[in-house]
């Protein structure tokens, strides 16, 4: 199917017979007397001189475009003046154009940081002096940090050739040669996930930095990348064991996994250490064991809760043993691993 301008009429003159009209047209009867032409009179518009009709000049930065343009113009002079687009031919240009609007709403569009100077977050930056300086509760200040991050951005690295596992499609590219390299994705902080690094207790996180200087000084290799934390979150819960650590290589600081994957969800962060719906649950299972007289609960420090524990000790250290181990298999339960990241017995005598 394709799309035909038909040259302009031959000129009509004395004696001559119109286009299109007599031997020309199927159908018609060649021994009929065929009618004078009137001669023009004064008041008649010039007809057009006989040949092809030019084409437009291409659009001006459209390559693909002005292809089109010129075949369609050989095709024109070839054919005697008709100008036939073959279909390929317009896609071509249809794809063109569609490619040329699509980049120019992204250049128009503003980015959430194309003023970001890579510095860290103010409000970041006061939690994490806060924390340094040890003044207040840590407990306290880990919740006020995560607030802060909540609020911010934070930067991830991606390497110059992130996901070794996904290449380009195999086969010569246009320049002749097969690409080697991974691509990146369309996400930056899946990029990142390749960067993750191995904690001493053996879980996986997701590097997170508050400043471009933090990242350089981990690693120099790798490009900052600005983004919202709710995203870093996402990619944390899923490719990860849930976990951010927060500026490694200068402060290694872990974010527990219940914080991650509130931010992941969009949610508020309420850590065990205040939350009753937690501590109830975790009272009528660990009372319901033998041996256990009382449970009690208050924010951890190497830990993230401390569960206090009164035990009776009437039965002698056996006894206490199998009670701690019980306790011990009601917490391993995955089931609490969204909602309390580490745990402390700390066993008392009834």
């Amino acid at each position: 199917m394709s799309e035909s301008v038909p040259p302009p009429d031959a000129p009509s003159t004395p004696g001559q017979e119109p286009a299109g009209v007599g031997h020309g047209l199927q159908g018609a009867d060649p021994q009929a007397p065929q009618p004078a032409a009137s001669p023009p009179t004064p008041g008649d518009v010039p007809r057009a001189l006989p040949g092809p009709r030019p084409a437009s000049p291409p659009t001006p930065g459209d390559a693909a475009m002005a292809r089109a343009w010129s075949t369609g113009a050989r095709a024109a002079r070839q054919a005697g003046g008709r100008l036939e687009v073959p279909l390929a031919e317009a896609d071509v240009l249809a794809r063109a154009q569609a490619a040329r609007a699509k980049m120019q709403r992204l250049l128009s569009s503003p980015t959430p940081f194309s003023g970001d100077d890579g510095a860290a977050d103010p409000a970041v930056a006061r939690a994490l002096d806060a924390l340094d300086a040890g003044n207040q509760p840590r407990h306290l200040l880990l919740e006020r940090l995560w607030s802060a991050l909540a609020a911010s951005r934070v930067i991830v690295p991606v390497e110059t050739h992130a996901l070794p596992a996904r290449t380009r499609p195999a086969g010569p590219t246009p320049g002749g040669k097969a690409p080697t390299h991974p691509v990146h994705t369309a996400d930056a902080s899946r990029d990142a996930a390749t960067l993750a690094v191995e904690l001493p207790d053996g879980h996986i996180a997701l590097p997170v930095f508050t400043s471009v200087g933090a990242m350089l000084a981990w690693r120099a290799d790798v490009r900052p990348v600005p983004v919202e934390p709710r995203r870093a979150a996402v990619v944390a819960y899923e490719h990860t064991d849930q976990l951010w650590v927060l500026d490694p290589g200068t402060r290694d600081l872990r974010l527990p996994r219940p914080a991650v994957v509130a931010l992941a969800g969009g949610e508020d962060w309420v850590p065990s250490w205040r939350s009753t719906l937690i501590q109830d649950e975790l009272t009528a299972q660990l009372s319901g064991l033998e041996g256990v007289t009382a449970v009690a609960f208050a924010p951890g420090q190497a830990s993230e809760l401390r569960i206090l524990l009164r035990v009776d000790a009437s039965a002698g250290r056996g006894a206490v043993a199998d009670t701690l181990a019980a306790c011990q298999e009601v917490l391993v339960n995955p089931a609490w691993g969204e909602l309390i990241d580490t745990v402390e017995l700390v066993p008392l005598p009834a």
